[in-house]
């Protein structure tokens, strides 16, 4: 037996080396949640309450699996966390920029009126 399993375990979960932490946080990771987000929708299956008739989904998952399962998509809601706040960063300095852009423009607008 391995001293860490890793068979199936999602990267985040596993040991890492000097550095390879920072090039996870610092990676695009659409493809793994694109890929992860569609067996998630799999194992949903719509359903309605016994008492009130409303529609609503329950999930299933392979109980052998479970835990597997659950760190597969805690995987990637830290890998979406890490898009989003790193699409929020591009975004208040495209701002920054688009402000700044803006004065200068405003800036020439006021000496060409001179």
């Amino acid at each position: 037996m391995k001293p860490f399993d890793t068979d199936k375990m999602p990267w985040l979960f596993t040991p890492h080396g000097d550095g390879e932490l920072n090039e996870y946080f610092s990676t695009d990771h659409s493809k793994i949640i694109a890929e992860t987000s569609k067996e998630v929708l799999a194992s949903l299956s719509e359903s309605r309450d016994r008492l009130s008739g409303k529609l609503c989904y329950e999930f299933h998952y392979n109980q052998r699996r479970y835990k597997y399962t659950l760190l597969r998509f805690a995987d990637m809601i830290v890998r979406a966390d890490v898009s989003i706040k790193k699409l929020k960063k591009r975004i208040m300095e495209l701002d920054i920029d688009n402000r700044e852009l803006r004065k200068q423009l405003a800036d020439m607008e006021r000496k060409m009126k001179r």
